[in-house]
């Protein structure tokens, strides 16, 4: 339903028209979702809204571009908006895999780093034989060098 101040009514939630979409989406296939909600002020239903949908936005980008403390915050969102009477194991699990993913992500960053160093120190000894190695090659051709007559006498 259309309110004429730019929101449309899906679900008992006034959402932005280029929300509609999303938020029908939503209660498509998590019906559950707002069943148990207690706020009747339409106002802090739409702000429990868009926290859900600033929660998808976090979720949809790359565990690269989060920082710990950006998904804490959502974490803690998450739990606000349940003690609400929200349903969103949906969207926990979906979270619980994107802090696993960001810490395996940051653990083989780690792990990466550790074995780029342990080739620079590999580079480096094997730059020293291959020194060493030049070096026995020169005094071997010098020791294997025929001796003249001049050299001799």
């Amino acid at each position: 339903m259309w309110n004429g101040d730019g929101t449309v009514e899906v679900n008992g939630f006034r959402v932005f028209y280029s929300e509609v979409d999303c938020v029908r989406r939503i209660f498509e296939r998590h019906p559950e979702t707002a069943l148990n909600v207690r706020p009747k002020n339409q106002m802090v239903k739409n702000a429990y809204m868009n926290n859900i949908l600033d929660l998808i936005d976090i979720l949809c980008l790359a565990p690269q571009e989060l920082t710990e403390e950006e998904l804490r915050d959502a974490e803690n969102t998450l739990l606000d908006l349940e003690e609400v009477g929200f349903k969103l194991d949906w969207l926990k699990t979906k979270l619980e895999e994107l802090c696993v993913k960001k810490k395996k992500m940051d653990e083989r960053g780690a792990r990466m780093r550790e074995l780029d160093g342990m080739i620079v120190e590999q580079r480096q000894v094997l730059w020293a034989l291959e020194t060493q190695l030049k070096n026995e090659e020169n005094e071997a051709i010098s020791d294997s060098v025929r001796l003249g007559f001049e050299d001799v006498v």
